[in-house]
């Protein structure tokens, strides 16, 4: 799953789920004049001098028959060339109103949040617990068009492995997150799980977390991502970054390294630069006196194999039963026999000794409900039962996995394509969507 710029939709097959958004008025203030080409000025000219120098015509005009066939003609033509003019207004205002709808989703509701005075900020020893435990309420927005979840009160619970985390609002160019929104929201993933998975370092995403967890003393380790696409420079500013930021921080907070995420399904790199990556930062790590911590990448199963796994420390796949087309109550039993009969051979194929398997990403989309893959789903009611059915088994296994992921992401969302901006455990405004079971970690 991309958490920058890229999505499943060429390899999966989603349905239309294009999100309307309601609350938009679509008033532009232009008259239509002002929105015809030069071709249809034209015409509409030529028609009222028409109309100007038949007098039979405009009155024939006027009693609504009798008007000249030359001149039925040209009303005909002029009405298509308004009609198209409306159709392409209308379009352009539902562009303006998906980009509204993203930066009043994000923006506008990040910068509220990382305004509010937050209790535990600047806490002192042994926090493990983030926010004294306060439970996530709702009800809440979840969605541009208006999706009210019902009025709960679930508990945050530490049942989860691990956690896929995006600091709300830290994309580029904006980058709209800080220490204090980051302190935050952490003081709620804590009370999730002792492990988080990061994608990136952009937007000073690594240096928050780890100084929030040194500086608040949490209960949390991290998976370091170092994010790479088409532009190699990407992945040398990030590297750069993480063994900057590493000059002060401490590597006891350091759990594994991620180069990449779905490099090889997205096609932005061949197999080769990414092995070449992936063994520079270790070469790095191991000058630095780290050699116990892992370096590897994320990606599909499809590509989670040799060369790649023969290059790497241990494979990190992302594996998501909803891509299969299940329904959702079958989705668990699909996912530990797929993990059993298909993932863990293809990983360790020609190995002479099997590595160890993490999985990367896992999870169920909640929204849009037209974004079906076959007989899969979302909704919040299959998330519950999804988790119900999946949890406490993942936990019973001991296999390490990262639940993907912590919020919902609205950047992710574009006319035509909603459900990769869904898949969070919790909403843009911070409320927990489904009542988590008792599970406890290994």
């Amino acid at each position: 799953m991309s958490h920058y710029n890229n999505n499943h939709n060429n390899n999966h097959n989603n349905q239309d789920d294009f999100v309307d958004v309601d609350d938009y008025t679509s008033a532009t203030g232009y008259p239509l004049q002002q929105r015809m080409t030069p071709q249809q000025q034209r015409q509409e000219e030529r028609r009222r001098h028409a109309e100007a120098g038949t007098a039979n015509g405009a009155a024939a005009a006027a009693a609504g028959s009798g008007a000249s066939p030359w001149l039925n003609k040209q009303k005909k033509k002029s009405s298509k060339w308004k009609t198209i003019a409306w159709c392409v207004l209308v379009l352009v205002i539902l562009a303006v109103a998906g980009v509204l709808a993203w930066y009043f989703a994000v923006y506008k509701k990040n910068n509220a949040n990382s305004g509010s005075n937050n209790s535990n900020n600047g806490s002192n020893g042994g926090n493990t617990g983030g926010s004294n435990n306060v439970p996530a309420t709702g009800p809440t927005v979840i969605s541009p068009n208006g999706t009210v979840l019902p009025n709960t009160n679930y508990p945050l619970k530490k049942v989860f492995y691990g956690m896929a985390y995006v600091p709300l609002g830290a994309q580029l160019p904006g980058c709209y997150n800080n220490q204090q929104s980051v302190d935050e929201e952490l003081d709620l993933l804590v009370q999730t799980t002792s492990r988080v998975r990061l994608y990136g370092t952009d937007c000073k995403v690594l240096e928050y977390v780890l100084n929030s967890i040194e500086r608040k003393k949490l209960d949390l380790k991290v998976v370091v991502g170092l994010w790479i696409d088409k532009d190699n420079t990407t992945y040398t500013r990030q590297m750069a970054d993480f063994f900057k930021v590493m000059e002060t921080a401490a590597w006891s907070n350091i759990i594994g390294i991620s180069v990449g995420n779905e490099v090889l399904f997205d096609e932005y790199q061949p197999v080769n630069v990414l092995i070449a990556h992936i063994a520079e930062v270790k070469a790095k790590v191991v000058a630095l006196g780290h050699k116990d911590i892992p370096v590897f990448s994320s990606d599909l199963v499809m590509h989670s194999k040799p060369p790649l796994t023969s290059n790497e420390d241990l494979a990190g796949v992302n594996l998501h039963p909803f891509f299969s087309g299940i329904p959702v109550e079958g989705a668990a039993a699909w996912y530990w026999n797929y993990l059993k009969d298909n993932l863990t051979p293809d990983v360790n194929k020609g190995l002479p000794t099997p590595i160890d398997i993490w999985i990367t990403e896992v999870g169920w989309p909640t929204f849009p409900a037209s974004a079906v893959t076959g007989a899969s789903v979302p909704s919040i009611p299959n998330l519950q039962i999804f988790l119900d059915t999946w949890l406490c088994e993942a936990n019973k296994n001991g296999m390490p996995y990262y639940y993907f992921e912590f919020f919902d992401a609205p950047w992710k969302i574009w006319p035509g394509s909603a459900v990769e901006g869904f898949w969070g455990l919790m909403t843009v405004d911070k409320k927990l969507k489904v009542r988590l079971p008792d599970c406890l970690v290994k």
